[in-house]
């Protein structure tokens, strides 16, 4: 039971990552102020400050939004658990593969 409330709480990590970074760094920082430019200059009240206001959350934007889902993500491999693997038995195992094919050859 313990097992699938991690795997739940994992998935809503992963889920409230991506849909955050969906909202804040691709609607709040991309799409409004493409769209604030294009209304600003149509209504011709487009000033400088705005505009580098403007460039600097697009510029941002695809960035927070990858920071934002690496967060989820984070979250996401907590909940799951990622155990190391265990490299000397892996070491040992290619090891005796090896020595089986120089024996047959």
């Amino acid at each position: 039971m313990r097992k699938q409330w991690k795997r739940l709480m994992g998935f809503l990590c992963y889920g409230a990552g991506i849909v955050c970074s969906l909202y804040y760094g691709l609607w709040k920082l991309l799409v409004l102020p493409v769209g604030s430019l294009i209304s600003a200059w149509m209504a011709g009240t487009i000033t400088l400050t705005f505009v580098v206001a403007c460039g600097i959350k697009i510029l941002v934007s695809t960035t927070l939004a990858g920071l934002i889902w690496c967060i989820g993500y984070m979250g996401y491999n907590y909940f799951k658990g990622t155990d190391d693997p265990d490299w000397e038995a892996m070491e040992e195992h290619y090891r005796e593969k090896t020595e089986e094919g120089r024996h047959t050859l």
